[in-house]
């Protein structure tokens, strides 16, 4: 690879990808292995390109796009699938359904060499199939093979992987009165069944049930006779006089580690087991923040075998104002009525 300006370039092969970066987009102007044409001269100029690389194989330096790839490759631990993207990165997505487990200290590590970085989603995040995991960016345009050789020694396999869902069976039950007599239609399930198309899982069991402990607790008795592997119940999770479902879940003797998780939006969400498999409680609140609540950050992680301690919970409030989080509407709404929690 070698660099010469733009106006020499004609007829030559260039050998990296060029951005175009505008308010509304940044995206590839013209990419590695385009012959440039008079015409392409004008539009490289016209984006502050007045110097270009282009194809010369005779010195010998190992390039991003390598770089990048041989640095995913190394990494990929078989949860993993290795996927080249534009300008020399290359990314980590999932090969099925799970959590993404992150090694903080190794990752750490390895970005200290400062020429190739890796850079993740946040670790215990659920994904689906075919998402982005993490990504591995490269500075420099180029390093010496022995640079090369250097930094994939720092690069540990799996430092970036997926944990398979443990279960895949959901039971579901829907409370509320208002619901029950049909007063008002169900929002929640198609909620839930979208996640659960997402995310590897069935649901075997539905029903809805009025704001009745009685009838709570023979609804997920049921599910759980049915086959159920995990149970969610919606609704009547919060301080409303006919809000049951946190009692229903203690008479049942499940094990309760948190009622309430230092998380926006759901704050309002149970956490527990009982007779070995999770039982989780979410507050209505998850009908509006449909796309991201706490079924993704909590009750993904009961449904890999992973009871989360009251320390773990805790932890969460620190960065648990996640992104679809409102809070100018929530302010406003309670200027004009009190509304039940999230």
């Amino acid at each position: 690879m070698k660099k010469i300006l733009t106006e020499e370039s004609v007829g030559k092969i260039l050998a990296y990808d060029t951005t175009l970066v505008t308010p509304k987009d940044s995206s590839t102007l013209l990419k590695r292995g385009h012959r440039i044409s008079q015409t392409d001269v004008e539009r490289l100029k016209n984006s502050g390109v007045y110097e270009v690389w282009i194809e010369d194989n005779s010195d010998g330096r190992v390039y991003e796009w390598d770089i990048s790839y041989r640095i995913a490759d190394t990494i990929s631990d078989g949860t993993t699938e290795v996927v080249k993207g534009n300008h020399g990165i290359a990314f980590l997505t999932s090969k099925e359904p799970g959590l993404i487990r992150v090694d903080r200290e190794g990752l750490i590590k390895f970005n200290l060499n400062q020429q190739v970085l890796v850079i993740s989603k946040s670790a215990n995040m659920p994904v689906g199939r075919g998402e982005v995991i993490a990504a591995i960016d490269v500075i420099p345009l180029s390093v010496t093979r022995k640079e090369m050789d250097q930094i994939k020694k720092l690069a540990s396999r799996g430092i970036v992987r997926v944990v398979p869902f443990k279960f895949s069976k959901v039971g579901l039950i829907i409370t509320g009165t208002e619901i029950f007599e049909k007063r008002k239609a169900d929002k929640y399930y198609r909620i839930v069944k979208k996640k659960c198309d997402k995310y590897g899982w069935s649901i075997i069991y539905r029903e809805i049930v009025p704001d009745n402990q009685e009838q709570e607790i023979q609804a997920i008795i049921k599910a759980r006779q049915a086959g159920a592997e995990g149970i969610i119940v919606t609704g009547g999770m919060s301080v409303d006089p006919t809000d049951r479902t946190p009692g229903t879940i203690k008479s049942l003797g499940a094990n309760v580690v948190a009622y309430g998780i230092p998380m926006k939006p759901t704050t309002m969400s149970i956490v527990s087991t009982w007779k070995n498999i999770p039982l989780f409680g979410i507050s209505a609140g998850g009908i509006h923040y449909s796309d991201f609540n706490s079924i993704d950050v909590m009750f993904t992680r009961l449904m890999a075998g992973e009871v989360p301690s009251k320390r773990e919970i805790a932890e969460l409030g620190v960065g648990g104002i996640f992104w679809n989080y409102n809070a100018k509407q929530k302010q406003d709404s309670r200027k004009k009525t009190t509304k039940k929690r999230d």
